[in-house]
């Protein structure tokens, strides 16, 4: 009895039979070659949606404020856990109050809570579902005779990430409690932004509904933004807010983010002795050194517009401007109404100068005294001149220490 051929004899006597035409991979080879097309060409991140005006909140006073007096102590128990205390006091606004916080940092996730004298409760936590590596360290220095593109100060950065995120409010008086889910994905080239606030999709049911039946109430937002070219993107915000089964609202919001590239390198600080490091953080030779951007919903009529320039390492300038333009309705007269603002931060060896004014006549400033490492003083003021009997003002008074 001869031997068996083997099972590759068997297949190469069969006769041949076409693949039969599936629409899904043709399909597929379309949506990679897209895929290709936008990876050739190396569009940047644009960030998510509420970084949109990042660059001008940074400068901007408005969010560093201290009114009254305020002490912060930070303890690093170890490299994950950080324990917070935080006193104010002497506020014309707020009554005295202490806030005790803790925070857990780990490759993946984070978690923070915080609790005040009240009962006041505030939790939130974060996490990453796709962890970017850490950049490689930045291996040579600053070299002003180079051009841009030679420049290798900055290490590159991961452009991907994917973050889910879970925040609580709640406070001892009724009706001030607030839950919100979010999850923020970070692609490279678009980012998307869902939320839902105070989300119930088990609610009552509306006068108009059918008897037996819920609703959902809350807030929900869904936001995109898509880079164009190296240099705009532009994107979409759909807001649905239904706080009542008997009301709903829909709004929709598009924004406009213009970032030329740099032409010329940030030069370091010439104000340094020779030899000495430079205090300053390092600023990226390939990062925009100026940002235009503007949000606008037809919904409210709302115009929000901003303007950074990083004029050199040390100093930053920005304007801001919003427009109120509505049209006249069943509601009552149109609205014409704006308010603009221009602002500095402006960095020395060891403290930050953040000032602004706007044109309804309110100046507003903040210095950070860094004394020694850890330790930092606060002092900042408001006077505005838009308020009767010569303007009112408010001074604050901050002290930070990190052990």
């Amino acid at each position: 009895m001869s031997p068996a051929p083997p099972m590759s004899d068997f297949s190469t006597a069969l006769p041949s039979k076409t693949a039969p035409s599936v629409p899904g991979v043709a399909a597929g080879g379309f949506l990679d070659r897209i895929a290709a097309f936008r990876h050739s060409l190396n569009l940047p991140s644009p960030g998510s949606w509420e970084g949109l005006h990042r660059e001008m909140k940074s400068v901007q006073p408005t969010n560093f404020m201290v009114e009254g007096a305020k002490f912060d102590l930070t303890s690093v128990l170890s490299q994950n856990f950080t324990v917070m205390h935080s006193f104010s006091w002497g506020s014309a606004q707020y009554p005295p109050s202490y806030h005790f916080g803790t925070m857990y940092a780990s490759g993946k996730m984070m978690m923070h809570g915080q609790i005040d004298d009240q009962g006041g409760l505030q939790a939130r936590a974060h996490y990453n579902w796709a962890v970017p590596p850490a950049p490689a360290a930045a291996t040579e220095p600053f070299d002003p005779t180079k051009p841009v593109d030679e420049q290798n100060v900055m290490p590159e950065v991961p452009r991907q990430a994917s973050t889910s995120k879970v925040t609580g409010h709640f406070s001892p008086a009724a009706g001030q409690n607030m839950v919100q889910l979010e999850h923020d994905h970070l692609g490279s080239d678009y980012s998307i932004n869902v939320k839902a606030i105070n989300p119930n999709p088990f609610d009552k049911t509306p006068s108009w509904g059918r008897p037996g039946t819920s609703s959902t109430t809350g807030v929900y937002q869904l936001a995109y933004l898509q880079s164009l070219t190296p240099t705009i993107s532009v994107g979409s915000e759909l807001v649905y807010q239904r706080m009542a089964p008997e009301s709903e609202e829909t709004a929709l919001s598009y924004a406009f983010r213009y970032a030329p590239e740099s032409t010329s390198p940030v030069p370091p600080p010439s104000t340094l002795p020779m030899g000495m490091p430079s205090p300053f953080p390092p600023v990226d030779p390939k990062a925009a050194s100026q940002v235009f951007t503007s949000i606008y919903s037809p919904a409210t009529g709302l115009l929000h517009s901003s303007y950074w320039r990083r004029v050199s390492q040390r100093l930053e300038v920005c304007a801001e401007l919003q427009l109120l333009m509505t049209a006249a309705g069943k509601m009552g007269p149109g609205r014409r109404e704006g308010l603009a603002s221009v602002g500095f931060k402006l960095d020395t060896i060891n403290s930050t100068i953040r000032a602004m004014v706007d044109t309804t006549g309110r100046l507003s400033a903040i210095l950070e005294e860094r004394i020694v490492g850890g330790i930092a003083f606060q002092l900042s003021g408001e006077l505005d001149y838009a308020k009767g009997g010569g303007g009112q003002g408010r001074v604050g008074i901050g002290f930070v220490m990190e052990a």
